[in-house]
């Protein structure tokens, strides 16, 4: 009987074993079908980002959502911090239909039903002295503004949106530091401008990019407004070429979150700010800025998707990571089409392909159920940017 179980062993383990080998090639097949798939091209990966947008607006017209997945979360304070986020992801993913909405009928549609939301919405307020997420949503609320102001098509809704505009440009003064910068803290004061003692550099940035966006599009901006914020932003800026993350009175220059590999996402918003204003910042230096995110892009990489901020290498965090990216690509606007530069951009776009989902979004920080949409809205905006930059000769027989 003892041979008999020894003999159904053996032959159970050598079924085992053709089993597993069988998984395995089945494995490598599937790995090297994959990678010998076509990769999309930034057109085709831009597209399939609009079509995620759109299979996923809401029914009310607006994107993302108050739900968690999680048990922790970042912290809130309270639900106003939820409207924020509401606001501010609606607002960036309908300034990513901009682009497409000119020859995607579908696209037009969703963003219409965005945009009716948005002009219907109620101001975002802060959710307490502390807390005032609603900076992310003020920034993006001008920047979608702008667009829409700029485009002839949406030539009847200028006047909801540049009166929009005008509200959020006096409430972004208020939430304005006493150091000219913005952020989203302020822990232990409540004041009706904050003290400047937690301001972001990145913040700041985006908000002057906005301001400049809307100005050009004639809204008076209060002169003091951005001169302030390009004062606290140059508090920033590092020998190395890095920022720092806050604008604190007491920085820590040496800190792993300071340092160009801590920062290479967002010292790509700090120097285009400061480019534009001619602050300081030449192209050279904006090409620099580009090949830190590049060569130290692995550490970006190793903080995506992670549920706790900034518990990567470097203290990175996942929410740099599509914010980052587009702002990148607008700085691959702004330099000269040479070879180093094309070949910048190209390897810009192919990340962004390479990270891309199946179901054609993106997604770098799981932030309540907002995730999803903002990253989706970033990364289409940089494709949006991109693909002049990459197809030229097709853009160019396309335009009227």
């Amino acid at each position: 009987m003892s041979w008999w179980f020894r003999m159904r062993e053996r032959s159970a383990g050598v079924r085992i074993r053709e089993v597993a080998g069988a998984l395995a090639m089945l494995a490598i097949a599937a790995v090297l079908g994959a990678c010998t798939a076509p990769t999309p091209t930034p057109r085709e990966s831009r597209d399939a980002g609009v079509e995620w947008l759109v299979r996923n607006q809401n029914p009310d017209g607006s994107f993302g959502r108050f739900q968690s997945a999680r048990v922790g979360e970042i912290y809130l304070d309270n639900l106003s911090s939820h409207r924020a986020f509401h606001v501010a992801t609606s607002a960036l993913c309908a300034w990513a239909l901009v682009e497409p909405a000119r020859s995607d009928p579908t696209a037009a549609a969703t963003l219409d039903r965005a945009l009716d939301w948005l002009a219907a919405a109620p101001l975002t307020a802060r959710a307490s002295g502390s807390t005032f997420y609603d900076v992310w949503a003020h920034t993006y609320l001008i920047e979608l503004a702008a667009a829409v102001l700029a485009d002839a098509r949406l030539a009847s809704r200028h006047d909801a949106f540049r009166t929009l505009a005008m509200r959020e440009v006096l409430f972004s003064r208020q939430e304005q530091a006493a150091d000219g910068g913005w952020g989203y803290y302020d822990f232990g004061a409540a004041f009706l401008n904050p003290t400047g003692n937690m301001s972001t550099s990145f913040n700041t940035a985006a908000m002057i990019l906005a301001l400049r966006a809307i100005e050009r599009q004639g809204v008076e901006i209060p002169p003091a407004m951005i001169r302030d914020g390009i004062v606290s932003l140059k508090t920033a800026r590092l020998p190395n070429g890095a920022f720092t993350y806050d604008t604190a009175p007491t920085p820590a220059p040496s800190a792993t979150f300071n340092m160009v590999r801590g920062s290479s996402g967002r010292l790509q918003v700090c120097n285009l700010a400061l480019h534009d204003e001619g602050e300081g910042v030449d192209t050279a230096q904006l090409r620099r800025g580009l090949e830190f995110l590049r060569d130290h892009h692995h550490y970006l990489e190793i903080g995506r998707g992670r549920p706790i901020p900034h518990e990567a290498y470097y203290q990175n965090s996942g929410y740099y990571y599509y914010f980052g990216h587009y702002y990148a690509s607008q700085v691959a606007l702004r330099l000269e089409r040479d070879p180093t530069n094309e070949a910048l951009t190209r390897w810009l776009a192919e990340a962004l392909i390479r990270d891309q989902f199946r179901d054609g979004s993106w997604f770098d920080y799981p932030l309540y159920g907002y995730g999803h949409a903002y990253a989706t809205g970033y990364a289409v905006l940089s494709m949006s940017s991109l693909i002049p930059l990459l197809e030229p000769r097709a853009t160019a027989s396309a335009s009227p």
